[in-house]
């Protein structure tokens, strides 16, 4: 069922009044003093990018990414009395061992920082700040902070702050221009407000960009993993923050394109019949390839290197990044990185302490080399297929693989969620029950029957959990601080599922349907033939331990047990979790079924489906590829789009200041 969504042609969406045009939400904004202190300029404009737009250190002279053509035209109209600062941080997402939230903790302090230092120097200078996704986010607590007398600057210095894409959408005291957004940002709005700066701060949202629009009553699932893994440090419990830290894959230090460099460079160092061997060389060389080695193993382990996300990585054209990763991981998985991650850090270990007891050089005949050698030659046996890799394929992998895990949980996680309302689990019950005695009464058309239904029923499981690994899945689940317990419960159901092998159980049905078909043939046989009762009967008896195996795997999966998250990947239960496992814990699956099903039905199960069927991306829509359109997004009954909107209006504060 498609999203439902306002009528974004109606004139109230889309107009904005000639009075917002010429700047009235900003009506309260200070005159510029007409003196200025030598050196500093009438405005100091910061522009905060979005993820991955700019870095630590970026130059901040130079404008980039979805805010460039703004700073571009300040710089146009007003020329050097309106100073472009574009702020050098983190703006990353789970791809350099940090989160999303540690991004913008490290953008907002490096915000007020240099806000604080222009306003010492300059007294009489005034501000605007501008920030896109998560810049936006930072530049939204930056605003609601100093509106509400705790920023880094006075209120009362402040011109304009304009915000596109802010996930903290909906605060109080923002002036929404263009389509009326039907949801809130992701982050959830400020609880303070924009205080005295309400009427100067514009939100711009495209009410599609899930990012800043999105209804959490009706998708509580989302809309939680949404605000956990936004939020920043020290904001919420540790129990709140551990999935986000899990997301986190650290590629910071990897040198895959290096990988073969590396492993010749150690090889080599040891492979040396005379002269000296460099043990500081061959401790950074294993370092080194134990770096590279280390996140592809965690990421292996994780479950999120599924066969279903790999399978979507490989089915991209050739020669794309995403498909360059999926052949990664295939090397990876041929390889043995997790014995080659041992041994190197072995070696490592020894040279170092070889190094600690006197020469860092050693001959090369020396003994105490010829057990580096050997785990050198088998760590290069280990990882030869990675590592003979081309370099190019190696080299553009590493930004998908760096954020495969927040993918695989919007992309895997959710629709196992939200796809376990499709089941029908008593039907199912019913039928895993009926089948076996079916068989063993070596009745072929009540066995076809109700094979067939089962086949029927499986389908969306089997869909569900194709490739999937569904303990992961559950663990990711039961670490989501969902208030409505729809996630906790979910998770318990998932944990049963993962210990079922459902291809089997599909398959072992799908072989009951087949083979009691063809005794119903025998004994209805086609015009001209006569019936085999006895080749029926032969055909049944032979499937006597078939029944008998199916009927073993079915009593696991219906009475099986919900298992607890293992504390050891996502870190202890929240409060909620826990106690709603503690309750559930012994119940079947086809109880805590009815019970997700019920709670889900009551909160709007088909809202959290169709989110789910957007197909949403995970790498952009926690890091800002999702909603790159705001420079053709209209906002007006002028057809400006939400960047030429923000320039005009900054430009007409700064000038009506002046």
């Amino acid at each position: 069922m498609p999203l439902k969504r306002p009528n974004f042609h109606r004139a109230t969406t889309l107009l904005v009044t000639a009075a917002i045009a010429t700047g009235s939400i900003a009506s309260t904004a200070p005159a510029i003093a007409s003196a200025a202190p030598s050196g500093c300029p009438s405005t100091f404009n910061l522009f905060i990018p979005g993820t991955w737009e700019t870095a630590d250190d970026a130059d901040p002279s130079i404008s980039t990414g979805m805010l460039k053509p703004i700073a571009d035209s300040l710089t146009d109209k007003h020329g050097s009395a309106a100073r472009i600062y574009t702020l050098p941080y983190m703006a990353r997402a789970f791809d350099n061992g940090k989160t999303y939230a540690d991004s913008k903790s490290d953008g907002l302090s490096k915000a007020k920082d240099v806000l604080t230092e222009i306003a010492a120097k300059c007294s009489e200078t005034k501000f605007t700040i501008t920030g896109y996704s998560q810049g936006a986010d930072i530049a939204g607590d930056l605003a609601s902070e100093i509106g509400n007398s705790s920023g880094p600057v006075k209120a009362e210095q402040v011109l304009a702050v304009g915000l596109l894409a802010d996930p903290g959408a909906g605060t109080k005291g923002e002036a929404v221009i263009g389509p009326q957004p039907s949801g809130k940002g992701i982050a959830d709005p400020r609880p303070q407000g924009m205080g005295k700066l309400s009427g100067r701060v514009a939100s711009i949202c495209d009410p599609k960009d899930l990012y800043c629009s999105i209804q959490k009553g009706s998708s509580p699932l989302l809309g939680s993993l949404g605000s956990l893994l936004t939020k920043a440090p020290g904001a919420g419990s540790d129990g709140n923050l551990r999935l986000a830290a899990a997301l986190a894959s650290d590629f910071s230090h990897a040198d895959l394109p290096g990988l073969a460099t590396a492993t010749d460079n150690l090889t080599g160092e040891l492979s040396k019949a005379d002269g000296a061997v460099d043990l500081k060389q061959i401790v950074s060389s294993a370092t080194t390839l134990a770096n590279t080695i280390s996140p592809l193993v965690e990421l292996l382990e994780s479950g999120a290197a599924n066969p279903a996300a790999n399978g979507q990585l490989a089915a991209t054209p050739v020669g794309t990044a995403e498909n360059n990763a999926g052949q990664v991981l295939d090397k990876a998985a041929q390889s043995d990185l997790s014995r080659a991650l041992s041994n190197l850090d072995a070696i490592a270990d020894t040279a170092s302490n070889l190094a600690s007891k006197g020469p860092t050089t050693l001959p090369a005949t020396s003994s105490d080399l010829t057990s580096l050698s050997a785990a050198a030659d088998t760590v290069d046996s280990q990882i030869t297929p990675l590592a003979t890799t081309p370099r190019d394929v190696l080299e553009s992998a590493s930004g998908v693989l760096s954020v495969l895990k927040p993918s695989v949980i919007v992309n895997q996680v959710l629709n196992v969620a939200t796809g376990l309302t499709s089941l029908d689990m008593r039907a199912i019950q019913a039928n895993l029950n009926l089948l076996p005695q079916k068989v063993a009464a070596l009745d072929a058309y009540g066995a076809h029957k109700v094979a067939g239904d089962l086949n029927n029923q499986f389908a969306p499981l089997v869909k569900m959990a194709a490739g999937v690994d569904l303990k992961w899945v559950s663990q990711v689940l039961s670490a989501i601080p969902d208030p409505s317990g729809y996630s906790q419960v979910a998770a318990l159901v998932v944990s049963i599922l993962g210990g079922v092998d459902i291809s089997k159980l599909a398959n072992l049905v799908g072989q009951v349907q087949e083979t009691a078909w063809a005794a119903v043939e025998k004994l209805l046989p086609p015009p001209g033939q006569l019936p085999d009762p006895l080749g029926a009967g032969a055909a049944m008896t032979r499937l006597v331990p078939v029944g008998v195996e199916l009927a073993s795997v079915a009593v696991n999966m219906l009475s099986g047990k919900a298992t607890k998250t293992d504390p050891t990947l996502l870190g202890k239960q929240s409060s909620t979790a826990t106690s709603i496992t503690t309750r559930a814990q012994n119940l079947n699956l086809p109880a805590l079924a009815r019970s997700l099903t019920t709670m889900a039905s009551s909160q709007g199960a088909n809202d959290l489906v169709s989110l789910v069927g957007e197909g949403l991306d995970a790498a952009a829509f926690f890091a800002s590829g999702a909603h790159q359109n705001y420079n053709t997004l209209v906002v007006d009954n002028a057809g400006r789009n939400a960047i030429q909107w923000i320039s005009d209006w900054l430009n007409l504060q700064i000038g009506r200041a002046a």
